[in-house]
């Protein structure tokens, strides 16, 4: 099997990125955890994770504090999401601590997300996240 650079000069390798987790649950709030690098197909199954996630838990912390790569093109699913979510009285609020990250989320999604630092951030801001967004 010919190695893809060969057939059609430099490429962007990209790690696969882990299986989406969902990782704790506190009160009505679900944290899902992905790590690694995320192209479009990989944010296809982040955003069906948090769809499965959100049918029993209200809030949702989407941890991609271990991303190291993110597709812009996916971001736009993730503020559908969101959407989706504010409008059944939900949310979803974003860990990130990669700067790089971040400016993705921040350019793609504009102030459609709410980014944080953390996942205990978010815990504790769900309900302020959803008075800002009742507010707009």
């Amino acid at each position: 099997m010919a190695d893809k650079s060969s057939r059609s000069g430099a490429i962007l390798a990209l790690k696969p990125a882990s299986v989406p987790r969902v990782a704790r649950w506190e009160d009505s709030v679900a944290t899902v955890a992905v790590r690694g690098e995320l192209d479009r197909e990989a944010l296809w199954g982040v955003d069906y994770s948090v769809g499965r996630a959100a049918a029993e838990a209200g809030r949702i912390v989407l941890d991609l504090r271990e991303v190291s790569h993110l597709d812009c093109s996916g971001v736009p699913q993730l503020v559908a999401r969101r959407r989706e979510l504010l409008a059944r009285g939900g949310d979803l609020l974003i860990a990130v601590r990669n700067p790089y990250i971040a400016k993705i989320l921040k350019a793609a999604g504009g102030p459609d997300l709410v980014l944080l630092r953390s996942v205990e951030e978010g815990l504790v801001a769900a309900p302020a996240a959803r008075l800002r967004a009742l507010r707009k």
